[in-house]
């Protein structure tokens, strides 16, 4: 089945849309033997990202892609043997609206109100024991640090809200939440991937650091278009809003050109 946050579990979030707020998934579990093999396979309606006893699961950035949703979803498979071990395990994902429930182009919310989730986990342990854990009503969801993920609208992500070891075993899940349940159906299609996923290639650094319009408003050239997304340390006052914008050239005066 599909799991996702409940409709009427969703809160107002003051200054930002609520149904942009990113999901937070777990499901722990146990093995009673060490794990001899296991495949995880994993799709969104959405975005999502998966974890596994607090690691990150793959490297695909923006999975699972988008197709019309209405018809077909793309999975992902992965091996994760060495992800797991034998007693406690925990199963965790982020979900965000992605083309599903978000903005595209000049749309809005095409196909759906809320992301959604679906995995099956298929393990064999060391005593020839078959065991799934699946997308199904044992999970728990939370919302967390990020009050608002959408394509075009960009990220709201609130430091102070965030759940140190939220993807790993010993992590009190109390105050989570049961996730909302929804059958499978026939449609959309569950369909393997056709194209290689978005991964990281590289790291560009600023070639120059600049101040054009007033002090504490940098501009950061990467000296070439390129498609990414930035890391950046800085450090300040609990509460303290950092703002970043992206355009892919320069207005005369050293500014960012964002009128289109």
């Amino acid at each position: 089945v599909w799991i996702g946050q409940p409709s009427d579990q969703i809160r107002e979030l003051e200054g930002h849309d609520a149904i942009s707020a990113a999901p937070f998934l777990r499901r722990p579990f146990a093995l009673t033997a060490p794990p001899k093999r296991a495949r995880l396979y994993v799709t969104a309606r959405g975005l999502y990202e998966a974890y596994l006893n607090g690691r990150r699961v793959g490297d695909h950035h923006l999975a699972p892609g988008w197709t019309d949703f209405r018809y077909r979803v793309r999975y992902q498979t992965f091996d994760v043997t060495d992800l797991l071990r034998e007693r406690d395990n925990v199963v965790g994902a982020i979900l965000a609206p992605g083309w599903y429930s978000g903005h595209v182009c000049v749309w809005n919310k095409i196909y759906g109100a809320l992301p959604w989730f679906l995995c099956q986990l298929e393990i064999e342990t060391q005593n020839d024991e078959k065991v799934i854990i699946a997308s199904d009503g044992a999970w728990k969801t939370s919302t967390g640090p990020i009050l608002g993920a959408d394509l075009l609208r960009g990220e709201t992500h609130d430091a102070r809200l965030e759940m140190p070891g939220w993807h790993e075993v010993k992590f009190d899940d109390g105050p989570w939440e049961a996730v909302a349940v929804e059958a499978l159906g026939e449609f959309p299609a569950l369909e393997a991937p056709t194209s290689v996923p978005v991964r990281k290639m590289m790291e560009l650094e600023a070639k120059e650091i600049s101040e054009p319009a007033h002090q504490g408003a940098f501009v950061f050239d990467l000296g070439q278009n390129m498609v990414g997304h930035v890391r950046l340390t800085a450090r300040g006052a609990a509460g303290q809003v950092v703002t970043l914008r992206f355009a892919e050239m320069l207005n005369p005066d050293g500014t960012i050109y964002v009128e289109n």
